[in-house]
């Protein structure tokens, strides 16, 4: 009796991956060839995002141009930051990215 659960138990699983499987390969093979035609909407970004975006650049550059060679985790660090910031206002969540903004300028300046 017990034994005959478990191939019950492993025929079902086995289905359940093999269903999953296909049908996550569906999926793929539809995402795949919809990138290939369609273009993803540009999302508006906010005028005060897109300002503190442009000042965090700005900030950024001028860090670079010094170019000290212990600057490499500060600019590691910064970038991670700017990426996150970029990401919360491209979401729309524009008080987030910009107390993202914020945090970076305070770190750039603080290594600087």
């Amino acid at each position: 009796m017990r034994l005959s659960k478990l191939v019950i138990f492993g025929f079902c699983a086995a289905a359940a991956v093999a269903a999953a499987i296909l049908a996550g390969q569906a999926d793929l093979d539809g995402g795949s060839s919809a990138l290939g035609t369609r273009s993803v909407p540009l999302v508006p970004i906010s005028a005060p995002c897109r300002q503190a975006d442009h000042t965090a650049v700005d900030q950024l550059a001028t860090f670079l141009n010094r170019n000290a060679p212990t600057d490499a985790p500060v600019l590691e660090r910064a970038i991670h930051a700017l990426n996150i910031a970029r990401r919360h206002c491209l979401y729309e969540w524009d008080r987030r990215g910009l107390e993202d903004y914020e945090w970076l300028n305070r770190w750039v300046s603080e290594h600087s």
